[in-house]
């Protein structure tokens, strides 16, 4: 206790005896005895700085530290504070509400090695030695307070007897024990014998002061009040309502005792006796309370006391989880109202007049009369002592027994205070009770927040008056008070000393109350007290410095232990007390639901079961079993040794169970159950050894909710092969490959000028020196239609005789991209480096030129493009008129205006025109050459040759990206079709063929896609020469590629040009919501719950505190204060019980024929679709029964070829903007690789527990994992994964920075990192510099120090990469979009090749890896431990739990062959009773997989016109927990669940009575139903924690305390799960998928073509959507891995606001949606 700090700063000198005290400890241990008030914290402060030698060190360097050990929370925070304020040491401060329990080695060690005085309660400390974070040797002096405590098991005995466990020659720390009453309880009989114990546990002496004197000084500083004792007369006979109303209360109890609450969790006493359950005994104890109140105080008290019953009743109520606890509530609430009735009538019989209010009878007559003789003593003393007094002169301390007691006291004399005008000004009343439970709810928050505020109020002297329970008697530190009173009996020596102790003032009074009657037992009882005192006085005479401590043969004796302590060979150590609470620990480790509580079954054995046992030997004793929940991997019962006593018992067969897990790996080498985080790290060299490399570790994604490392990476952008080092070398044979464009257009007279000149004959090839490989043809778009691209299979070859032809041909190739497309950039120079994309485009020779293969007379005559000039009248009349033959075909453009960019087509020679003809158009008054030379004569001056012809010619587009067909008409298409005139010697001719300029406009398209068509073909070579399909006929040298498919369900958006652009999600506009009808389907809408909850409160939300308003809050503020703990108000009703004949007979029938086009009984005569999303046209179905990927999964034969068009898409992002991508693909793959997870951890792992295999395989399958396997391949540099912009990023073949600036990249990586476009754009090269491909000395000096510039000014700290990086061959990448490849890949080889395949590809990548025995391929023949568990069990015992389990199989449409399987897929985790196969949580999580899997197959064979993010919404909507549990429901599997929790089986009933309404339907207002994730935290994918981390970032927003939740849900995941596992079940018992997906056929194929039609959309869109709500939602409020999203709206004109909570923002949030759309569902007209 902080003793020293109740006078202020002026008391911290020490005080002479302090300093001969530290005098001895500093030599000898020693348990420092001084009465309370006398300065212990700072003896042992002064204690620290001597010892503080060696603290500043590390550990590791022989450092030092101190430990501070306390009994409570509130203490070990006040003495950290002590010790912060005094001394100059560092503290660290560690309690168990820190979450120490789960910290890891490298944790404790940061924490150690920065404290240096580590102050904490008891047990975290003991912990912190037993499992082997510290080591005695590295400690100087451990003090502990309050070291009376330290008897029988407690954490400071069990710290002690770690001394004796210590290797020999390990040197100890200095041990002081402070204490101010050395004796526990009222162990005062043999005080010599406990005070020998006392210091042999310590190794100490007990020292004190030394002399009679000193003892005087040391009595001034602490406390000596004068004690008296109050009589008042014993209580007469009671008056007669207080025996009505305890005949009130006998008659409730029978009833309570009859009424029947459903299965409650199992409570045993401590001797392992069944206890009533706990919901009836909670009830009974708040009721006795009462009692105790009304006999001991009075019918005035009584009357307050039963208002504060019944608020806690109507509390109660609010949480009731059941409709039969509920009814049991409102039943002891009624009871109340009539105590409450009955109390207040006889009030108010001394009332005079009937009309006065029940306020008039708090009058100082009323509380006398109606108290009892004890509450009058103290009213009578109250008055007589404070009355005429001042406020601030008094303080004083009124103790109580009970919680209740304090706060009716309480509430009494605020009353009586306020009935007395002498004390009004006087005294100031408050109460303290000791804190209820440590559970962090909302209450538990607001009662220590008020209970702070109560004690701090004291403190400061606002309140002078403070009732309080015995929390005071310890470490609570008040001030100092001058009035102590004792109402009700002191128990204990400690409650004698303790609170005789607060009386710590000069003049203090210490006032005990007794009876008449006992009167001379509490004399007795205080002499016994004070005689104590005077024996530990005589005991203590002389014991400062004389008496050695105690021998160690002394010492043992004392530790000797019936069961020894086990210490294991990393030195841990597991102490039998400790065996229970790891026990607990370690079932709470468990997964459970929200309706399961995960604890050990603990049963007293018989006295025949005892003898089977043990024999003659446990005569006399007591044996104790203990069964671990279904859930843990030991199933075997443990048995305790024969014990003397049950207690002993329990601890026995908790520590042999405890070791016996250790054994099996299920506790750690620190005995603590074996974390997420231990089995991350066990395995993360075999699974994730590949982090490494990138400077992450997959055991940080445990502990870390941020994910700091980038989202991005760059990669070198790889050439394909047949591109690379493919430049045409003189005298070598090079190959040309031409390059056709087929129409796929009508030709007519807007499209015949693009249809001819593309069949013209003439063509472009690639020139390079390596062959080419088949490849598919492609589709382009142009303003005319579409056209097929060719890359002829046979080329020309051709050999290359001089440089002259060498540098001609690359000067052509410059040409094309320079002048004639016009994508240049001033850094271009052609590369003559022979690296990536090397080769050259020839124009080949047609006719009699054909043997020359190149048009060599086109290359020489366009080294360059000319360039078009104006031509002034003077020149025009010295030339001839332009010969039109000259100009047909040819491409042109106009040289006069802003028009010298357009290149324009002569598509007809118009020889029956001249400029003198009239104009067709609107200006039909006028000729050609009158509206030019009116128009443009400024620049052209006139027309000379009047008499030539004209010609007709066609605009050619600006289009660059040809990949999407333009949807409606563009202006580049209406450009298209007109019809354009012009006059010839206004135009520049460039003399090029047009049909050839014409097909260039197509190549940059061409040439991009063949990069990545090249690069997927050799993907698909490669994988089929891993899987040994190259072979087969269809692969190898038969292989033809098709056509690329064009996905016509993907929406691209194109510009006016109609180039590609980026994409905008194309959403069509969805149905609002419809109103649900409330009428009809009255019952529905009871049943759902519909509740709101407050948001983490402002100040001025709170509700008023209760217990200190209780009188004048009855009614709007409790309700208040409901909502705001609980959460919600739900409406139960009674359920309505159908007719017994018509339950036999319809019980296990499910509704036959097509559920969605029929209606329900229960439903108004209104065709309503189920969802209500746009309507797509109806899938076609093949055979529904055979998924094509199932049977290629049987045998080869099956098996089609992977197309280079399937690997291309797969590789191709959705960013690409192209005709396909990789997303459909993708969701194939990635719910293979989730089955695949499943099944390989499944099999590997198969003593994990579910919770730890979906963590572990949530890190298996994360983006991040995904991305560092591919990155150990070269896939990613292959990815395409950015829109095609010829002009603006692509690197023409052949043409490349100079040399030497891309020399930079590489050898100068600073200066790389500085380089900005606007840098590159500034070299402005030379045509010198452009033909050599280097830039001159000048330039390139220039050229550095303007990089250089870049760290200063403007550009200062930029990132240029991202505009860079194509021109140096590189690419930056999401890391998503890499894992989305490889999922994508995955998907091209099962949807081709089957899942055998599908599994070696997880090899290939990296993802999992194959036993030498157990190859991947044999992933299906799974094998389970719950299979191996029940190998002797006989079908007869399986059979036994299974009732009418033919009904189940013949809804399901299978029979079980093992009904083992069926047995485990329906036992819930809360039924103890099967221990043949444990519960369903290992099928639920192989089931999970498999159905996903296979719905999401047959949704991408049979939906090919979704476009990829409806197939993943309508796959979330076919598997999510909703649909599940509808589907379960319809075919009445619920009826086989095998559980035991009353609270599980309402909430189904509940649900079926809803879902009957609906007709068995999954509709709209099924879907808002609350699901289990949407109130309670779930397991998260990692890559949803990724999301989040990213999403919150911040740690300080608001916290949230946690519900009540399980009260919330509508659909339990139960149900869901138990379909999931009887998936698993089907096929672990058939081992045929086929089968299988045959079953979830039959099941889901309502759903599967209702939401294939209508596919569902999320709550939130359709909450967005609604014509009036107006949705606005809050910021997520984080708090640990709760999170919590509001959501305001408006429903009939007002304002709701409504919560929800989840596991990240995303899931709140629909959460939230859903609780605003059920309200919307139920109000709006």
């Amino acid at each position: 206790m902080a003793d020293n700090r109740d006078g202020g700063e002026s008391e911290i000198k020490p005080r002479s005896y302090q300093l001969r005290l530290v005098d001895h400890i500093t030599k000898n241990n020693g348990i420092i005895y001084l009465p309370t008030g006398s300065g212990k914290t700072y003896v042992a402060i002064l204690a620290l700085k001597r010892f503080s030698k060696d603290m500043d060190k590390s550990i590791e360097e022989g450092g030092k530290r101190a430990i501070f050990m306390c009994n409570t929370v509130e203490l070990s925070r006040q003495q950290a504070v002590a010790v912060k304020k005094f001394t100059n040491l560092k503290v660290g401060f560690f309690v168990g509400e820190q979450g120490v329990d789960d910290w890891s080695r490298t944790k404790w060690s940061h924490e150690i090695s920065e404290s240096q005085v580590l102050v904490g309660t008891a047990q975290v400390i003991l912990n912190m030695f037993t499992q082997k974070f510290m080591e005695l040797s590295s400690v100087s002096i451990v003090i502990i307070d309050e070291c009376h405590h330290g008897t029988g098991h407690h954490p400071y005995h069990e710290f002690m007897h770690l001394f004796l466990l210590a290797d020999r020659g390990t040197p100890m720390p200095r041990v002081v024990g402070l204490t101010g009453v050395l004796i526990k309880g009222n162990e005062f009989k043999e005080v010599s014998h406990k005070l020998r114990e006392l210091e042999t546990t310590y190794r100490s002496n007990i020292i004190t002061v030394s002399d009679t004197e000193e003892l005087k000084n040391v009595m001034l500083y602490s406390t000596k009040p004068k004690e008296s004792l109050l009589i008042y007369p014993v209580q007469g006979r009671s008056l007669d309502v207080v025996h009505i109303i305890h005949a009130h209360i006998e008659y409730f109890y029978a009833l309570l005792d009859s009424l029947e609450i459903g299965k409650q969790p199992t409570r045993l006493t401590k001797g392992l006796n069944m206890r009533e359950p706990h919901k009836k005994s909670s009830v009974k104890t708040l009721l006795n309370d009462f009692e105790y109140q009304l006999e001991q105080y009075g019918i005035y008290v009584a009357a307050m006391a039963i208002v504060s019953v019944a608020v806690a009743f109507e509390i109660k109520l609010h949480q009731s989880e059941t409709i039969t606890l509920s009814q049991m509530y409102k039943s002891a609430i009624n009871l109340c109202n009539v105590i409450r009735h009955i109390l207040n009538r006889k009030l108010r019989d001394m009332l005079d007049e009937d009309s006065q209010s029940d306020e008039d009878v708090h009058t100082e007559e009323i509380m006398l009369n109606f108290s009892t003789p004890k509450v009058q003593r103290l009213l009578h003393y109250v008055k007589q002592t404070f009355s005429g007094k001042e406020a601030k002169d008094v303080c004083c301390l009124l103790f109580v027994e009970r919680r209740y007691t304090s706060k009716c006291i309480y509430q009494l004399l605020k009353k009586f205070i306020a009935a007395t005008p002498e004390l009004r000004d006087v005294l100031v009343p408050q109460f303290m009770v000791g804190r209820n439970s440590v559970a962090a709810d909302f209450e538990g928050v607001l009662e220590r927040k008020w209970q702070k505020s109560a004690i701090h109020q004291f403190r400061d002297g606002e309140a002078n008056l403070m009732v309080c329970s015995s929390v005071l008697e310890e470490g609570i530190d008040v001030k100092a008070c001058n009035y102590v009173l004792i109402l009700d009996p002191l128990k204990t020596f400690n409650m004698y000393v303790q609170t005789k102790g607060r009386a710590r003032s000069k003049d203090a009074q210490f006032v005990v109350f007794s009876s008449e009657m006992d009167k001379i037992k509490i004399s007795q009882q205080i002499l016994q007290y004070r005689q104590a005192h005077a024996d530990i006085g005589e005991f203590l005479k002389d014991r400062v410095l004389e008496r050695a401590e105690p021998l160690m043969h002394e010492i043992a004796d004392h530790f000797h232990e019936v069961i020894p302590p086990f210490k294991n060979e990393h030195g841990a150590v597991l102490l039998p007390s400790g065996a229970l609470m790891l026990l607990h620990r370690y079932c709470q480790s468990m997964p459970t639901d929200a309706f399961g509580f995960v604890e050990a079954w603990i049963t007293l054995l018989t006295e025949q079961h005892r003898q089977q046992l043990f024999g003659a030997r446990a005569a006399l004793k007591e044996v104790v079993s203990i069964e671990l929940p279904l859930s843990s991997s030991m199933r075997e019962t443990i048995y305790s040794d024969p014990m003397p006593s049950v207690k002993a018992a329990k601890i026995s067969a908790a520590f042999k169970t405890c070791i016996k897990l250790y054994s099996v790996g299920e506790l750690n080498e620190r005995f603590l159950p074996v974390s997420l985080k231990d089995r991350v790290s066990a395995i993360a060299d075999f699974h994730f050894d590949h982090w490494k490399k990138y400077s992450d570790n997959v055991v940080d994604t445990v502990t870390n909710q941020t994910d700091t490392s980038d989202r991005f990476a760059t990669y070198k952008t790889a050439c394909p092969k047949e591109f690379y080092d493919c430049r045409p070398r003189i005298g070598e044979v090079c190959y040309a490959y031409e390059i056709m464009l087929e129409p796929q257009f009508e030709r007519n007279d807007y499209t015949e000028h693009m249809h001819d000149n593309l069949l013209s004959g003439r063509n472009f090839a690639l020139l390079l020196r390596k062959k080419l490989p088949p490849l598919s043809k492609m589709p382009l778009f142009c303003n005319q239609g579409p056209l097929h691209v060719r890359v002829n299979e046979q080329p020309r070859e051709l050999v290359i005789s001089s440089e002259e032809q060498l540098e001609q041909l690359h000067q052509f190739h410059g040409m094309l991209f320079r002048d004639l497309l016009k994508i240049w950039r001033p850094c271009f120079a052609l590369d003559r480096r022979s690296k990536a994309n090397s080769y050259f485009l020839v124009p080949l020779a047609v006719g009699s030129e054909y043997q020359n293969v190149v048009d060599w007379p086109l290359v020489r005559q366009f080294q360059r493009l000319p360039i078009s000039e104006p031509v002034s009248v003077k020149q025009r009349q010295e030339q001839p008129a332009p010969r039109l033959e000259d100009f047909e075909g040819k491409i042109v453009t106009q040289w006069y205006a802003s028009f010298t960019t357009k290149r324009m087509l002569v598509h007809k020679v118009r020889r029956d025109l001249t400029p003198r003809s009239l104009m067709d158009s609107k200006q039909q008054e006028m000729s050609y050459g009158e509206f030019t030379t009116s128009k443009y004569g400024n620049h052209i001056g006139g027309v000379v040759h009047m008499d030539q012809g004209l010609i007709e010619v066609r605009e050619l587009t600006e289009q660059l990206n040809f990949y999407v067909q333009q949807r409606g008409k563009t202006s580049a298409q209406s450009k298209a079709r007109a019809k354009i005139i012009l006059i010839p010697e206004l135009c520049f001719n460039f003399d090029f063929p047009g049909d050839l300029w014409i097909k260039a406009l197509f190549l940059p398209s061409i040439l991009n896609r063949l990069h990545f068509l090249l690069h997927a073909e050799a993907l698909r070579q490669r994988f089929n020469a891993f899987l040994g399909l190259q072979h087969l006929p269809q692969n190898g040298l038969d292989y033809r590629p098709k056509l690329l498919e064009i996905d016509w369900s993907l929406r691209r958006n194109v510009d006016p040009h109609g180039n590609a652009v980026p994409n905008d999600d194309v959403e069509e506009p969805r149905s609002i919501l419809e109103p649900l009808p409330t009428k009809e389907i009255e019952i529905g809408v009871k049943n759902l719950h519909i509740r709101e909850v407050q948001e983490p409160w402002q100040q001025y939300l709170e509700p008023v505190d209760l217990s200190r308003n209780i009188m004048s809050a009855y009614t709007v503020e409790l309700n208040y204060y409901n909502n705001f703990v609980a959460g919600q108000v739900a409406a139960i009703d009674k359920m309505e019980q159908d007719d017994k004949e018509y339950w036999l007979e319809t019980q296990f029938k499910i509704p036959k024929g097509g559920i969605y086009e029929t209606r329900s009984p229960a439903r108004p005569a209104v065709a309503r679709p189920a969802l209500l999303p746009p309507a797509n046209s109806a899938p076609t179905q093949k055979s529904p029964n055979v998924l094509p990927i199932l049977l290629k999964s049987v045998s080869d034969e099956h098996i089609t070829p992977a197309h280079q068009g399937e690997f291309l898409a797969a590789i191709t992002t959705a960013g690409s903007a192209d005709v396909y991508d990789m997303e459909r693909l993708e969701l194939l793959g990635d719910s293979f690789l989730k089955m695949s997870g499943s099944l390989y951890l499944a099999s590997r792992y198969p003593e994990w527990n579910e919770g730890t295999l979906t963590q572990v395989k949530s890190r298996l399958v994360s983006n991040k994992n995904l991305m560092y396997c591919l990155r150990e391949t070269d896939i990613p540099s292959r990815i395409s994964c950015s829109l095609f912009d010829p002009r603006i990023s692509w690197l023409p073949p052949s043409i490349g920075l100079p040399e030497n600036v891309l020399a930079l990249w590489t050898e100068q990586p600073c200066l790389a990192k500085l380089i900005g476009p606007h840098n590159l754009f500034d070299l402005n090269l030379s045509d010198e510099e452009i033909l050599a491909g280097r830039c001159s000395e000048a330039t390139y000096r220039r050229f550095v120090q303007s990089c250089q510039g870049n760290q200063h000014g403007h550009h200062a700290g930029q990132d240029f990469s991202s505009d860079v990086n194509y021109c140096f061959g590189e690419s930056t990448i999401q890391n998503k979009v890499v894992a989305d490849t490889l999922e994508a890949l995955l998907g091209v080889i099962v949807r081709n090749y089957g899942l055998q395949h599908g599994f070696r590809m997880l090899e290939y990548f990296g993802i999992c890896k194959p036993d030498v025995d157990k190859p991947l391929t044999q992933l299906l023949d799974l094998q389970l431990r719950s299979a191996k568990m029940r190998a002797n069990t006989s079908a007869a015992d399986i059979d036994g739990f299974l009732i009418n389990h033919s009904h189940l199989e013949e809804n399901i449409g299978y029979t079980f062959r093992d009904r083992g399987y069926l047995l485990q897929a329906l036992t819930h985790p809360s039924f103890p009773t099967n221990r043949l196969t444990g519960c369903y949580q290992e099928l639920e999580f192989i089931g999970d997989a498999i159905l996903d899997f296979l719905i999401s197959a047959y949704i991408f064979e049979n939906n090919s016109k979704l476009r990829p993010g409806q197939l993943t919404d309508l796959r979330s909507a076919l598997v999510n927990n909703t649909t599940l549990g509808c589907i379960c429901v319809r075919h009445k599997l619920h009826l086989f669940i095998l559980a035991e929790n009353a609270l599980l089986s309402e909430t189904i009933s509940k649900f079926v009575n809803f879902q009957e309404s609906q007709g068995h339907r999954v509709t709209n207002h099924v879907r808002f139903l609350l699901e289990e994730r949407d109130v309670q935290p779930v397991i998260l994918d990692m890559d949803d924690e990724m999301e989040q981390a990213m999403e919150d970032g911040s740690k300080d927003g608001p916290r949230i305390g946690a519900f009540n939740l399980a009260q919330n849900v509508d659909v339990p995941k139960a149900l869901g799960d138990v379909l999931e596992a009887l998936i698993a079940a089907v096929y672990l018992d058939c081992r045929d998928l086929q089968t299988t997906w045959q079953m979830i056929y039959n099941l889901f194929e309502p759903e599967l073509k209702e939401f294939s039609r209508n596919i569902p959309i999320s709550p939130i869109r359709q909450l967005q959507e609604h014509k009036l709500a107006n949705p606005v939602y809050g910021p997520p409020m984080v708090d640990k891995d709760v999170v919590m999203v509001f959501c305001q709206f408006t429903c009939m004109e007002k304002t709701i606001r409504v919560t929800g909570v989840g596991s990240n923002k995303n899931q709140a949030k629909l959460a939230a949606a859903k609780s605003a759309l059920q309200k919307l569902a139920k109000y709006d007209p």
